[in-house]
């Protein structure tokens, strides 16, 4: 008994050393937290909380996101939905939108909101450049997220409400010219944070699992286009 007791003082002693000093330790299991340079992080699951003052406007219908409302002068010329990208070691889970004719045509071309919604992210990503994740309210009371990934410009802020076809940034090369002039982009139906990827700790997805949080975009799209 007086072990016990002698082994629980030094516990006591080192727990309280630790958070006098800063440092702390967790007894949970540890979880892939890749550092910000990883090429292609993990996901996550933490959904951004609504601020009551801002109410979102519901989606009148979906459009594209480069050309016009229909998409037209453009096509998934890159990679497309559930390909697999020996780049990532994954499933692709979104579609890669070029303007035809030249390679670099569509740089710098503009991107549009395809619905209504809120920005949930606009930022800097070091794997994939400048990043737009916009909310969207469906009228049946379910949310999905579009995310524009290796932008050039970003014209939207986190927090702002955005219209359907409002121009929220320019088509770019990812993060220092990584890439040939593209839109990446995504529809997902569970959230994940911006820097998501169909991976856990460095394991790829199964088709399965993707299609748990990823849609097919343009099928997405054609399935909830505007009335007029």
């Amino acid at each position: 008994m007086k072990k016990r007791m002698q082994q629980l003082a030094i516990v006591i002693v080192i727990t309280t050393s630790l958070l006098l000093s800063g440092c702390s330790f967790s007894l949970l299991p540890d979880f892939d937290s890749p550092p910000d340079d990883d090429p292609l992080p993990d996901s996550g699951s933490d959904l951004p909380q609504s601020d009551p003052e801002f109410k979102v406007p519901l989606t009148d219908g979906f459009d594209f996101p480069v050309g016009d409302r229909n998409g037209k002068g453009w096509g998934v010329t890159g990679y497309g939905f559930l390909d697999w990208s020996n780049y990532s070691g994954t499933w692709h889970p979104g579609e890669d939108w070029n303007m035809y004719g030249s390679p670099t045509a569509d740089l710098g071309k503009p991107v549009y909101a395809v619905a209504n919604g809120i920005v949930r992210f606009s930022g800097f990503n070091s794997a994939q450049g400048n990043i737009i994740m916009i909310e969207h309210h469906l009228p049946d009371g379910r949310m999905v997220w579009s995310q524009y990934a290796h932008l050039q410009q970003r014209w939207v802020s986190e927090g702002e409400i955005v219209g359907r076809r409002q121009m929220i940034g320019t088509v770019g090369q990812g993060p220092n010219n990584t890439f040939s002039p593209h839109l990446h982009f995504e529809i997902r139906v569970r959230y994940l944070p911006q820097n998501g990827w169909p991976r856990t700790n460095g394991q790829a997805w199964p088709k399965s699992k993707v299609l748990e949080y990823y849609a097919h975009p343009t099928q997405f799209i054609n399935s909830h286009r505007p009335a007029n």
